[in-house]
C-alpha cells in the first residue's frame, strides 16, 4: 500500500549491502560469526522483527547491518542504544582505515533499518551505510540500477568489518 511498487533494481539499497557482507564471509575464517539475510525491510522490517521475535536472548549476539554503500559520501555507523554505540566504537578503527569520511550517529526520524527491530531486542546492533541526498533519492525507485555504481566501496567496508 506504499509507495513501493517493485520497480526497483535495488543496487544500491539492497545489492550493496549483500556484496558487503559477502566480502565479510569470504575475509572472515572465525566460525562463530555467521551471516543473516532478511527480507521485506521496505516492508517494514518484517524479517528482521520476525527474526528478533522467534530468535530468543539476543544479548551477546551482535549485529552489523549492512545497507547502502554507494561509493560516494559519508560512512555512517547507525546506532540505536549504549549496545550499539559500544559496537559501532568498536568497529570504527577498522573502518577510519578505508579513508572515508566516518560518522557515528543515531538513526534519524523516519528512517527505517533492519537493525531497529534487534537492538529492540536488546542485541548490539548498528547499521552502516554510505549515501547521500542523491542517493536516498534514487533507492526504491527504478533509478536504483548499477549502471555508474562500482561495488569496489561495498567489497571494502565488507572486509574491513572482520578485520577488527
Amino acid at each position: 500500500q506504499g509507495r513501493l511498487r517493485g520497480r526497483s533494481l535495488g543496487a544500491r539499497d539492497n545489492g550493496t549491502g549483500i556484496v558487503a557482507a559477502l566480502a565479510a564471509a569470504e575475509a572472515c575464517s572465525d566460525p562463530s560469526v555467521g551471516i543473516l539475510i532478511t527480507g521485506a525491510e521496505e516492508f517494514g522490517l518484517v524479517g528482521a522483527r520476525v527474526f528478533a521475535r522467534l530468535a530468543g536472548d539476543l544479548q551477546n549476539v551482535e549485529f552489523v547491518n549492512i545497507d547502502t554503500v554507494d561509493q560516494k559520501g559519508c560512512l555512517y555507523l547507525v546506532s540505536h542504544n549504549s549496545a550499539g554505540e559500544r559496537l559501532a566504537r568498536h568497529l570504527e578503527p577498522s573502518l577510519s582505515s578505508l579513508a572515508l569520511p566516518l560518522k557515528r550517529r543515531r538513526l534519524p526520524l523516519g528512517i527505517f533499518v533492519d537493525s531497529a527491530p534487534l537492538a529492540r531486542a536488546h542485541a548490539p546492533a548498528i547499521t552502516i551505510g554510505r549515501l547521500t541526498w542523491d542517493t536516498l533519492r534514487r533507492i526504491h525507485t527504478a533509478a536504483d540500477t548499477p549502471d555508474g555504481l562500482s561495488m569496489d566501496t561495498a567489497h571494502r567496508v565488507g572486509k574491513a568489518i572482520v578485520s577488527n
